[in-house]
């Protein structure tokens, strides 16, 4: 079964409830810029939670409308106000980043123009001493490279100055206008100047620009593709359907489709909305969504879903959920929330980026005084040289992208692996798991059970049959599904229902024409006050899973329910024990089915016979032993475990109410995406901690380097082109440790 993930839309809210609003932002390009817009946010009175993706450069802010006060122009004028353009407004994060990237694609365009323009007449400058040019000459090619080449960089400077806040691209400014300007004064005059310190910077300015702005556009291109899993799923919904309407066929944008409608799909077309087919029969292929490789017969009463592709036959299908509430469109708009968020070791570079950029700062200006002070002649070019090389390699950029870049690089993958992952602190959570449970029914079953047979106590089996037809017509559990089955093969009259109670993991109350029937587990109704004699008893102890129908408090029977494993359960346990897990059942049912199931898929310990409660308690009662738990249900009596786990796990065939308890939710019927997705896991926690101790590492080291530490012993003094080049490296080798993420082999 293809997925329908429960996941919630945001809508304009009635005044004074909580909104959503989603800013596609211009400038943002490293932890600094987050620093400030955060802050520019928070500030305001009324905002809740604001979330800052740099990769997308969107931001996401729950606020409470006040008319006149607090509105999304508010918002807006915040963040421009810290320095930074705001594209548009939308309360989806989709919708947003689309804005988001037509801004990245036209800024990727304009910094290749300048990166051209720069490198024209930065090739002479840089071979000024041979060609020898003149003075006045040098200084004519430096002015484009300076003002046009390096334009972005001086607009980050002028936001800093207005809002007293410094970042990347004012560091980056800064550096280049002080050689500049140094080289212009000793171009205009050099009888100021010690014979020593009347040296240029030509080739410092424009090494600098050009390789920084080249870059930040390899930076650029390579961010990219960590999100291509996400575009590749936005770019396979269609654009149009073809509508009957008044009994003629209409194509129409896809936003236009309404609920109820009857859309038409053509063979080897996409589906663009979720539905049931009411006429037509094909395979479709759901790869897209569930990861599953086969095609799924598809005839009139099956569900379709948004993003999938119609193989080989032409369907007529009755819209359930538009194109923009489809399972494509929310699994998008959901994967793009949690690439959103932050893992925990997030805050503390958080912290670290709200200083460092000031920390620069006072050590460009420390070193250049020490070498004013106490540097060898010429002390002022040394000094120059020095201060400019700290503020050319500083990189808060790195810091900025570590975390984030491997956060959206790898929960795309999930995605492709039909793996959704709500939150990033899951991935952290994932990678340190110690003990995994699983639920039965459905979870390592298939959750297709069938009636194999009944043990009638009183009465005929058509009258225990149909007592429990309508017991199960309203209910959700599998169980159900295959007595409702039974009764429409054998055609059971099913009376009317006047009440009806559902007790998670227990059973089913109905009460019909003044008689009171129950359906569900035999332990429960001996709770229930039904008497079942002993040798009954002994005789319901001997068989597998059971569902026991009482009426009026009498016991009717039981039918026994065989449920087929699922053909990937064995290889997913093994998997699981094979990274250091221990696994558990953990099931409502009776001790014989659980055991047999739990003997089928290798796992040795189980606890049977529990309520949705003490499921729970066994979940508390490992982490009181300080392990860290994960639970795997996909049904309404495994929400309170699911939510009680450090990690709770559902299957996108489960209910609704799971799934949102869940903080990953497998797409996938394949049970094996579960331990690749736990190594996937430790491979993005590898890779965050990879990038942060390169980028906290390059800064340590070369900081000081670019300081002068090195001069006085081993004469080593690194030039501020040479600075700018390394600066530019540390994001980029960030950006493509991140996308070795998206790599096939990579788990």
């Amino acid at each position: 079964m293809a997925p329908e993930p429960a996941v919630s839309r945001t809508a304009k809210s009635a005044p004074g409830a909580s909104r959503r609003v989603v800013l596609p932002v211009r400038g943002m390009h490293c932890a600094s810029c987050v620093d400030k817009v955060e802050a520019a946010l928070n500030r305001l009175e009324g905002v809740g939670r604001v979330s800052v993706d740099l990769p997308s450069r969107t931001v996401a802010v729950d606020f409470v409308p006040v008319p006149g006060k607090l509105e999304v122009r508010t918002l807006r004028r915040a963040v421009e106000k810290a320095g930074y353009d705001v594209l548009g407004e939308s309360e989806s994060r989709s919708q947003a980043e689309s804005i988001s990237l037509l801004s990245q694609q036209e800024e990727q365009r304009v910094l290749m123009t300048r990166l051209q323009v720069a490198l024209v007449f930065s090739v002479p400058l840089m071979l000024a001493h041979w060609l020898n040019l003149s003075p006045y000459t040098a200084l004519l090619l430096a002015v484009p490279v300076q003002v046009w080449g390096g334009k972005h960089f001086h607009q980050g400077l002028s936001r800093a100055l207005l809002r007293r806040r410094a970042d990347m691209d004012a560091l980056v400014s800064l550096s280049t206008w002080s050689a500049f300007l140094y080289s212009a004064y000793v171009v205009f005059l050099p009888e100021t100047l010690p014979p020593a310190a009347r040296q240029t910077q030509w080739d410092a300015v424009s090494g600098l620009i050009v390789f920084v702005t080249l870059g930040r556009w390899l930076e650029s291109q390579t961010r990219g593709k960590t999100n291509e899993a996400v575009v590749k799923l936005m770019r396979m919904a269609p654009k149009t359907a073809r509508v009957v309407r008044d009994g003629a066929e209409f194509t129409v944008p896809l936003a236009e489709v309404s609920v109820a409608e009857l859309v038409r799909v053509r063979p080897g077309e996409q589906i663009g909305i979720d539905g049931e087919v009411v006429s037509g029969r094909s395979t479709v292929d759901e790869a897209l969504l569930t990861g599953e490789s086969l095609p799924v017969e598809k005839s009139p009463g099956t569900r379709v879903w948004g993003g999938t592709l119609n193989k080989n036959g032409a369907l007529e299908i009755r819209v359930s959920r538009p194109g923009d509430e489809s399972a494509l469109s929310r699994i998008v708009e959901a994967v793009r929330e949690s690439q959103a968020t932050k893992p925990k070791i997030q805050r503390y570079v958080d912290k670290v980026a709200a200083w460092f950029v000031p920390a620069v700062l006072v050590l460009s200006s420390l070193a250049a005084a020490a070498w004013l002070n106490w540097g060898p002649e010429p002390r002022f070019l040394f000094a120059m040289t020095c201060f400019v090389s700290v503020l050319a390699c500083a990189c808060p950029c790195a810091l900025g992208l570590a975390t984030p870049l491997a956060v959206v690089a790898g929960i795309g993958r999930a995605a492709e692996m039909g793996v959704f992952i709500r939150n990033a602190e899951i991935l952290e959570e994932l990678g340190t798991l110690d003990v995994v449970l699983f639920d039965k029914t459905g979870t390592l079953t298939l959750g297709r059970p069938q009636v194999a047979g009944s043990i009638v106590l009183r009465g005929t089996e058509d009258e225990m049959l149909a007592w429990a037809a309508a017991c199960e017509e309203r209910s959700e559990h599998p169980f159900a599904a295959a007595i409702r089955a039974l009764a429409k093969e054998r055609r059971a009259p099913i009376s009317g229902v006047d009440s009806f109670e559902a007790l998670p993991g227990r059973g089913v109350i109905v009460r019909s024409g003044g008689r009171t029937v129950r359906a569900g587990s035999l332990p429960w109704l001996k709770e229930e006050g039904v008497s079942i004699p002993q040798d009954d008893a002994t005789r319901f102890s001997e068989e597998g899973s059971l569902l026991g129908v009482a009426l009026d408090g009498e016991i009717l029977g039981a039918f026994r329910m065989e449920d087929q494993v699922r053909p990937s359960a064995r290889a997913a346990v093994d998997a699981l024990k094979a990274l250091g897990l221990e696994v558990y059942l953990v099931s409502g049912d009776r001790n014989a089915a659980a055991y047999r199931v739990a003997e089928q898929v290798g796992i040795g310990t189980v606890f049977a016979e529990v309520r949705p409660e003490e499921k729970a308690d066994i979940v508390r009662r490992f982490q009181s032993e300080g392990k860290k738990v994960a639970m795997i249900g996909e049904g309404f009596n495994d929400a309170p475990a699911l939510s009680h786990a450090d990690v709770g796990i559902a299957l996108a065939s489960g209910t609704d109410v799971a799934i949102e308890s869940a903080d990953l939710t497998l797409m996938n019927p394949d049970l094996t995406s579960l331990g690749r997705a736990m190594r996937l896991s430790r491979r993005i926690r590898l890779v965050i901690r990879q990038n942060l101790a390169w980028a906290f590492a390059y800064n340590l080291l070369l900081i000081p380097v670019a300081a002068g530490a090195l001069y006085p012993r081993w004469g080593v003094l690194l030039r501020p082109e040479f600075a700018g080049a390394a600066m530019a490296l540390s994001s980029i080798s960030v950006a493509l440790n991140s996308l070795r993420l998206r790599r096939k082999d990579a788990l």
